[in-house]
């Protein structure tokens, strides 16, 4: 029986969407922790291989000390084998960090788009991959090929896609089910659904270990794995482990019933207090539902009237209540200011419409106030 560990998609080093300076570089500080935890479990729980099916750096971003990180955890488990497949993010070329930098002999990189193979004698395990070169690949390596070996664990580890015609190694089910590998070990997907079994082999995207941006919400994971295999027969056991110390949220919060600015943040902290989110969390607010033109929200406002979250944001995506056909017919300021945005209003350009109706709902929250 042997242990593994499969994290994909760390991306370190890579930019946080987060307006504050400070705090993106605190999280890029933080992802680091992340990775040196995820190598105390592997040194504490005694796993075997580590799977890294791609993007584990961001090339264009990836800074020395980083480096020197990964080099150090690397050496600090000796007994452990860690697999680099490199991704669409990190391709191996001659100026990528595989190639420049020296990693210890436990540290095993493919570098070649074919199809190649790690024997691991000790533990009866083959270990297959291959490597993006450039940020493309557009056929699926591993479709015409085999284990060598049926009778040792067998093990794919990938950047693949699970999309037709996709530019990053597009993998069909198909190809799974016909491999004859007993686990494959897929990178790209920043959201795992676990593992999946397809004929004989099983499969799963880890998801990235660490969210960086409101894209990448909820709490992340990486798998962890029980392989064996007897008289030819492989067995599997799976599971997600979390591996989240800060995660990105985001919320949606109907206003349509508030009359001013206080119950518009009552209805925030309330929705924030039901959801548990913490210090922990990074929060996108998002304010819907359809208000008076009178009610001017400040996201701002909002934004310092909410406590004990790491981070957060408030966008207002509420549309105002109004006649338009009263404004039309209105002969006051409020129906000549209408009239002047009516063909913005009307506009195919939904950038337009968007920046005329907020300056519609601004100018009448004026007149309505005089």
């Amino acid at each position: 029986m042997i242990k593994i560990l499969h994290c994909g998609d760390i991306h370190l080093d890579s930019p946080f969407s987060l307006s504050n300076v400070q705090k993106a570089n605190a999280r890029r500080a933080l992802q680091r922790g992340m990775f040196t935890s995820l190598m105390l479990y592997v040194r504490t729980e005694k796993i075997d291989i580590m799977l890294m099916p791609g993007d584990i750096f961001d090339t264009d971003y990836v800074t020395k000390d980083t480096a020197a990180l990964m080099v150090k955890e690397f050496e600090s488990a000796p007994d452990c084998r860690f697999v680099i497949a490199p991704g669409n993010h990190d391709p191996y070329n001659e100026s990528s960090p595989y190639a420049r930098i020296k990693f210890p002999s436990n540290v095993y990189i493919f570098n070649s788009p074919s199809v190649a193979k790690f024997s691991f004698d000790d533990i009866e395990t083959d270990v297959y991959g291959f490597a993006f070169t450039c940020d493309a690949m557009t056929v699926n390596p591993f479709a015409n090929v085999s284990p060598s070996d049926p009778d040792r664990i067998n093990i794919l580890c990938c950047h693949g896609d699970l999309t037709p015609n996709s530019r990053t190694c597009p993998i069909s089910v198909s190809d799974i089910e016909n491999s004859g590998f007993d686990y494959i070990a897929l990178g790209h997907i920043h959201n795992s659904d676990g593992v999946h079994k397809a004929a004989d082999t099983y499969y799963g995207y880890s998801g990235c270990p660490e969210g960086r941006g409101f894209d990448e919400c909820g709490k992340k994971s990486v798998i962890i794995g029980r392989l064996s295999k007897t008289g030819g027969k492989f067995s599997g056991e799976f599971a997600l482990k979390p591996s989240t110390k800060r995660r990105y949220e985001k919320l949606q919060v109907d206003i349509s019933a508030s009359e001013d600015t206080s119950q518009v943040i009552s209805l925030v902290l309330q929705a924030i207090k039901e959801n548990y989110y913490d210090a922990d969390t990074s929060l996108r607010v998002i304010l819907t539902g359809r208000v008076s033109p009178s009610l001017l929200i400040s996201e701002k406002a909002v934004e310092q009237a909410i406590t004990g979250l790491y981070y957060v944001e408030v966008k207002d995506k509420t549309s105002a209540t109004y006649d338009t056909s009263a404004l039309e017919s209105d002969p006051t300021l409020k129906g000549a200011f209408y009239s002047l945005l009516k063909d913005k209003l009307d506009s195919e350009n939904e950038e337009e419409r968007a920046v005329a109706r907020n300056a519609l709902r601004l100018g009448l929250s004026a007149l309505y106030k005089m």
